[in-house]
């Protein structure tokens, strides 16, 4: 029997939704200049002596409860709900409560009903007020992770949570800084890492609004008590010209498919009184346009006639106070708003519901069980259907992204190629950056076209713009990597890699995935014993990485270590029922303990999680040749060379098994083609020699 195939796995580079771009940031000439923009956060209690009736008001409102611990205080869900079925994947999702925690289950069933997989995540933090929907998030070494369910409010029941249903994540979806920036105020980050947080505050705070506070606090401890002058230690809002009062909003009530932030720009430094497009770039894909969202309150608002026409101009505190909740007051709420400029109109003398007839609640792209105020304020009887027209792949939100150099549009397409796997896109990002000429403001595009171009298998290509990348910034390790692994692709500058990688994770030990990847190359290398240490730390910072745990396993049954790499590698399939590479290597494992059965089921599993792999395929094929199963051992056989024609050891144990069941005209072309692929192959001449070829 051939060997069975020892299969790794690396780590690609991990691009962030939220990239860099070029811009300064200032504040438009007709607005007050805040003082306080570069104080210190101080957290809401500090709010409360000074101005306790919005502080309090403020508690009721969604954005207060936007993030928080799920405690026995707070459960509004049912933890007796029957449990979620997942078709695509075979999995079974429950909640359950236990041990005085919550949690949500993962299960799989095998035919005769009986459980045969199980892994539990424990229910930390809801994300989500509950007035429409509450999604759950669990940690683990300080990352944070959505969970499959969600709780629909409005309908009060379980069901998977929003995207889940097309791309099931299982425990594995970390919640991005760009998530965070708008569900929750700002956490203390771990540089370089996305979602991993040091500490995370509960919900949206007044600095949000209002910037941070210390310089305000401090005015005011020192005796500078409130005046008839305005105070600029802090933002109010309400001074802010018409533009920068909706930014305040805009910051997280505007839905584009693709947030790239500019040069210099992090994911939690907007404060307001700036301009939000000083801080993101923001464009919308073709398919996304004129579709209602969750968040798209600001550019369906911006459509309509009483936001266009109104003087001066309305804003979102024309219908909202965002100090006061305002979900039980009922529609005349909204009413006496629409009254103030709409009192003289004959046809609404009922006034019974302004906004449940011109701003419909519609179910929202991708969220299901719920729906949303559009806030496009229209006659719905009167619309025109859309106009049939193919508009182009993005579409740039502010001017100057369709005026200036074009490297936003750039960064834009690529970001929106790699999130949906489009090729095309893939392409004209490509070409879009090419187009840009060489530039120190082009540093992210260059490393975006350079991973875009080593995804595409043309890792010679990659190296020159990930050079550059790397040039206009060098510590940025997500570049190193992606520069080390177009090296290694490519087999090009072997002598800087391990120096490439090293640097990445002196700048941030804590990028598991990076480690990962200097752990294969390290083994490549043949320092088997570097490489386990890698893997072993990469297990201890990502614990629910299973590629880490498969990794770490297969060095081990490389290194002699069996005991522990069984170990090792049955983690992998708690955490992955489905790992077909780990099934295969832990067949391979048990064949050494002559645990031949045990290593037949393996074989079948992984074929099972992996029916078009050709080494899964094979492995099974020659288990079934080795146990006098040659019918079986031809049909799993046949699969793998069909699928991989030079795959010289499929072809071998096939040219075997047809030589045993005596099928000499088929043993022969299959020896046949196996000399094709190496002449010099014993077994195939003996094979052609004994059937008198």
């Amino acid at each position: 029997m051939n060997p069975v195939k020892l299969m790794y796995t690396a780590l690609p580079w991990v691009c962030s939704l939220l990239l860099i771009a070029a811009c300064s940031s200032q504040n438009e000439s007709e607005s007050p200049v805040f003082t306080g923009l570069d104080s210190e956060y101080v957290g809401d209690v500090v709010c409360f002596d000074c101005h306790e009736s919005e502080w309090t008001g403020f508690q009721d409102h969604g954005m207060a409860r936007s993030f928080y611990p799920l405690t026995s205080d707070n459960v509004v869900e049912d933890f007796n709900a029957d449990p979620i079925w997942h078709e695509e994947s075979g999995f079974w999702y429950r909640v359950l409560e236990e041990d005085g925690a919550y949690w949500q289950e993962e299960y799989r069933l095998n035919d005769q009903g009986e459980r045969v997989h199980s892994l539990k995540r424990r229910m930390n933090f809801v994300i989500g007020s509950g007035n429409a929907a509450r999604t759950y998030v669990s940690e683990s070494n300080e990352r944070l992770y959505e969970l499959p369910l969600t709780w629909y409010s409005q309908t009060a029941q379980w069901d998977l949570s929003p995207g889940y249903s097309i791309a099931n994540k299982r425990f594995g979806r970390l919640i991005p800084d760009r998530c965070m920036a708008c569900h929750n105020s700002y956490p203390s980050t771990v540089e370089w890492v996305e979602g991993k947080y040091h500490e995370v505050p509960n919900g949206i705070s007044c600095e949000r609004c209002h910037g941070p506070g210390s310089a305000h606090v401090d005015l005011r401890l020192a005796g500078g008590g409130p005046t008839d002058d305005p105070d600029y230690s802090i933002v109010n809002p309400a001074r802010l010209t018409h533009d920068l009062q909706m930014d305040v909003c805009q910051q997280c009530h505007l839905h584009t498919s693709i947030s790239v932030l500019r040069d210099g720009r992090e994911p939690f430094d907007f404060r307001p009184s700036e301009r939000l497009q000083d801080h993101l770039a923001l464009f919308s894909a073709r398919d996304s346009v004129d579709r209602l969202d969750v968040i798209s309150h600001a550019e369906r608002l911006a459509q309509s006639a009483c936001y266009l026409a109104s003087t001066p101009q309305m804003t979102c505190t024309t219908c909202h106070n965002p100090h006061e909740a305002f979900r039980d007051k009922g529609p005349e709420y909204f009413n006496n708003t629409c009254i103030s400029c709409h009192e003289a109109v004959p046809e609404h003398e009922l006034r019974t519901d302004c906004a449940g007839c011109h701003m419909p609640k519609e179910v929202a792209d991708g969220t299901p069980h719920a729906t949303f105020t559009d806030h496009w304020i229209r006659i719905v009887e009167d619309e025109a259907p859309l106009a049939a027209h193919q508009s182009p792949l993005l579409t740039a939100y502010y001017d100057r992204d369709r005026t200036e150099s074009g490297k936003m549009e750039a960064i834009a397409t690529l970001v929106h190629a790699t999130q949906t796997s489009d090729v095309s896109a893939m392409e004209t990002g490509i070409g879009l950056v090419r187009s840009l000429g060489p530039s120190d403001t082009t540093g992210e595009a260059r490393f975006l076209m350079g991973v875009s171009l080593w995804r595409l298998g043309r890792s010679e290509e990659a190296i020159a713009p990930l050079e550059a990348a790397v040039a206009v910034r060098p510590n940025i390790p997500e570049r190193l990597n992606a520069l080390a692994q177009a090296y290694e692709s490519a087999n090009e500058k072997q002598d800087q890699i391990r120096g490439l990688y090293e640097r990445a994770l002196d700048i941030q030990p804590a990028l598991a995935d990076i480690r990962i990847n200097y752990g294969r190359y390290l083994e490549l290398e043949g320092d088997l014993a570097g490489a386990i240490a890698q893997y072993r730390r990469a297990v201890s910072e990502k614990p629910w990485l299973a590629h880490a745990h498969y990794n770490l396993g297969t060095a081990l049954l490389q290194n002699g270590e069996f005991a522990e790499a069984e170990a090792v590698l049955e983690q992998t399939l708690v955490l992955d029922p489905d790992h077909a590479d780990a099934l295969g290597n832990l067949g391979l494992f048990l064949l050494t303990e002559n645990r031949i059965q045990e290593a037949g089921e393996r074989f079948r599993q992984a074929v099972v999680s992996a029916p078009e792999n050709p080494i899964a395929l094979s492995n099974l094929g020659s288990w079934y040749f080795n146990t006098g199963d040659f019918e079986e051992a031809i049909t799993y056989l046949l699969r793998a060379v069909a699928i991989e024609p030079e795959y010289i050891g499929a072809w071998e144990n096939l040219a075997l098994s047809y030589a045993r069941m005596d099928r000499g005209v088929d043993a022969v072309r299959a020896a046949e083609r196996i000399a094709v692929l190496d002449p010099n192959n014993q077994m195939a001449q003996a094979i052609l020699d004994a059937f008198g070829t």
